[in-house]
């Protein structure tokens, strides 16, 4: 599609409004300037829908997203960015293509639309519309962060032919909800933060730690730049990595370790990091990783680590309560634990909020027949490589059938 503009536009009829799909570097390039200006129209924004974010992920990832746009006049309305995977379904016998969120190709946070408010219940419908003629098997939505957009967006795939609901997510054997969001609003000041905390004993405690941190010459918090951002990445999922390989597995540690540095990094690099690092002399205690939301004005947390073999007991009351004081300081309306309600994150003020996870389903025998995109056919030569290569004849024979009908 051409450059939209930004002039002024009222509130047009669903006939005004034209869905597209892009899918190159280039188009998306072309889309930025109207993109910002949808960013700054939007309350619901978060930095993980923002252009320059997931210019890092799309840039790194070509032929493995979509991005559905919704424009009307000359301005651009709604965006559902898309993360396309190949699967290979065991009972179907044959390639499918899986839709999750674009954002996910960088692990954001948040995901979801960005919509401008006067036209998004007619702009999801066309969204919707676009998707049920395109060939997948499964199209999922997790961490949507708005009330509304969820619902009206399930409400357009028709259940005869779709199961479209709101799934559950949970994880450590069913015991944390990791659609819960604790999330803790700050006032003006600090003083007014601990105030207003709880229980009064960790109010005590919490004075306790940072009055340490404040009066303890051997204690220091430094926090990260571009220039320190290696050694200390290295030394907080050295951290990470010592207390968690042991239940999750080396090799599922190391990649989840690399999966939180990509996207420390990617905050980095937009100037939205905030990484405390907890010091006694030259020892590393313990570090924090936040991605800084300037949209929602919200310091969002995302990975921690500390050093349990250290004497200090505090480690992370001292890191939590200076990056509370330090976003307070910075204009920042709410601390987000983000995903999971595990109960330490409610001890410093923090209230639940749900986000979303979109789940739909086409039912057997539904239009269109075909389950795998185009887009996924470089994918699924490489599987089917992988089929040969392991003497997977029946696999491989279903798969060469599948890409020539195709």
């Amino acid at each position: 599609m051409g450059k939209l503009g930004t002039a002024e536009f009222h509130a047009a009829a669903p006939a005004s409004l034209v869905v597209d799909i892009i899918d190159t570097w280039a188009e998306f390039r072309a889309l930025k300037p109207d993109w910002q200006a949808l960013e700054a129209r939007d309350p619901q924004a978060t930095v993980f829908l923002s252009w320059d974010w997931l210019a890092q992920a799309f840039r790194d990832n070509p032929g493995r997203w979509r991005v559905v746009i919704v424009h009307g006049g000359d301005r651009l309305v709604c965006v559902l960015p898309l993360k396309y995977r190949v699967h290979w379904s065991n009972s179907a016998r044959a390639f499918q293509s899986q839709i999750e969120a674009g954002g996910r190709l960088l692990w954001s946070e948040y995901t979801g639309f960005l919509c401008d408010p006067a036209l998004e219940a007619q702009a999801l419908q066309l969204v919707a519309a676009r998707l049920r003629a395109l060939p997948w098997s499964r199209l999922s939505l997790r961490y949507e962060d708005t009330p509304d957009r969820a619902a009206r967006f399930l409400r357009a795939f028709p259940q005869a032919d779709y199961s479209a609901k709101l799934a559950q997510y949970r994880i450590n054997k069913g015991e944390t909800d990791n659609l819960i969001c604790p999330r803790v609003p700050l006032p003006d000041s600090f003083d007014d933060y601990l105030a207003a905390l709880p229980s009064r004993g960790r109010r005590q405690k919490l004075r306790r730690a940072m009055r340490q941190l404040d009066s303890d010459a051997d204690l220091r918090i430094t926090r990260t730049t571009p220039a320190t951002f290696d050694q200390d990445i290295a030394g907080l999922l050295r951290l990470w990595t010592a207390k968690w390989a042991p239940s999750k597995g080396p090799d599922v540690a190391a990649r989840v370790a690399g999966n939180y540095r990509q996207v420390l990094q990617a905050a980095l690099r937009l100037g939205n990091l905030h990484m405390p690092v907890l010091w006694r002399g030259d020892r590393m205690l313990g570090a924090l990783g936040h991605v800084l939301d300037p949209h929602r004005h919200r310091l969002c947390f995302v990975v921690g680590g500390r050093d349990d073999a250290a004497a200090d007991q505090s480690i992370g009351l001292m890191l939590h309560g200076a990056a509370i004081r330090w976003a307070i300081g910075a204009g920042q309306r709410n601390y987000d634990f983000c995903h999971g309600d595990e109960a330490y994150k409610f001890t410093y003020g923090a209230r639940p909020e749900r986000v979303n996870y979109l789940s739909v389903r086409r039912r057997s025998g539904t239009a269109p027949a075909a389950r795998l995109d185009p887009i996924g056919r470089p994918e699924a030569m490489r599987r089917l490589l992988d089929f040969i290569e392991t003497g997977d004849r029946d696999r491989a024979a279903r798969a060469c059938r599948q890409l020539l009908e195709t």
